[in-house]
């Protein structure tokens, strides 16, 4: 059987006020051979041990976590991530959210449908060239069990618009290096935009094949950000 893995993360928050983030982002991690991206993770985890290598933060969560992760180990994941650049690609779509429309600020499973429609366009872009019988979308379990309905909402709809059987989960990252790699991804995107931080985003680069500015063509900005 052959399965199109997906996996996906968000950045920033839903607080549309100058007080919340600038972005709202989803990363899409898109892989036929997870186990590839897990085992590299696996073996990196295991070769930072000694000695601490891996840095405090590791020693309490046993797990790679981008915002929290010292930057020797970020240059370490993100390494071997690249070495794997050919079994995966990474999608992302950014809501500038200040250009949002009030009725998404209420309403964020509206959001999340729309945002969710572009992301999935482009990780099923390969859809039209390979031939796949069962999809697997794979949420980090930062979502509560609220968002965790909206999404399943959301995203159903919009899976059975691709006539592909599918599972849907919600995984502690923890527990699943694909989620980490995606989180790392997502980081450095969102690093990029927020902050205008690039520097893991150009060791990236060429991994993201898309970034999707859902508001590009918005000229109307609804509140302003804080300087």
């Amino acid at each position: 059987m052959k399965t199109l893995y997906i996996f996906v993360d968000e950045s920033g928050n839903f607080d549309f006020s100058p007080n919340g983030t600038k972005y709202f982002i989803l990363t899409l991690l898109s892989t036929t051979d997870p186990s590839r991206i897990g085992h590299c993770l696996m073996q990196l985890r295991y070769d930072l041990l000694p000695n601490y290598a891996c840095g405090d933060r590791m020693e309490e969560r046993g797990h790679f976590h981008a915002s929290e992760d010292q930057q020797s180990v970020r240059d370490k994941v993100f390494a071997v991530l690249l070495e794997e650049n050919k079994y995966l690609r990474v999608d992302a779509v950014i809501a500038q959210k200040n250009k949002a429309n009030p009725i998404f600020h209420k309403q964020e499973v509206e959001l999340y449908r729309m945002m969710g429609e572009a992301s999935l366009k482009y990780a099923f872009a390969r859809a039209g060239k390979e031939k796949y019988d069962h999809a697997v979308m794979v949420f980090s379990s930062l979502f509560d069990r609220k968002k965790r309905g909206v999404i399943k909402q959301a995203f159903k709809s919009l899976l059975k618009r691709f006539a592909l059987p599918y599972a849907l989960y919600f995984h502690d990252s923890k527990f699943d290096f694909c989620n980490q790699a995606v989180d790392y991804f997502g980081w450095a995107i969102y690093r990029k935009w927020e902050s205008n931080d690039k520097r893991s985003f150009d060791l990236i680069s060429n991994t993201v094949k898309t970034e999707f500015d859902i508001f590009a063509k918005g000229k109307d900005e609804y509140y302003a950000y804080k300087k």
